[in-house]
């Protein structure tokens, strides 16, 4: 065999795998595509839909990234005044 292609074929197997499961429970065979956790097959080549308002279902900012961490952070500081007045 060819070495720049038994070189390529190691780079290959040595690759990091598909994240997603098949439908008998086991991991997907397929490489992952460069910089993600994914193959082509499963999403890897998709950069998810646009933020903000370039989102069709954008309707009133409720679950933007900002609201979201701002609805987490509200929810902890309740959590520990609760905590601090469980023990007061």
């Amino acid at each position: 065999m060819n070495q720049a292609a038994e070189t390529r074929l190691a780079n290959l197997r040595a690759s990091p795998r598909c994240g997603a499961r098949n439908r008998a429970g086991r991991p997907c065979d397929c490489p992952a595509v460069r910089g993600r956790a994914r193959c082509r097959l499963h999403g890897g080549l998709s950069h998810g839909a646009p933020k903000g308002r370039a989102n069709g279902k954008y309707k009133d900012g409720y679950f933007t990234a900002e609201a979201v961490a701002e609805r987490r952070w509200a929810k902890s500081l309740a959590a520990g005044f609760a905590e601090i007045g469980k023990d007061g």
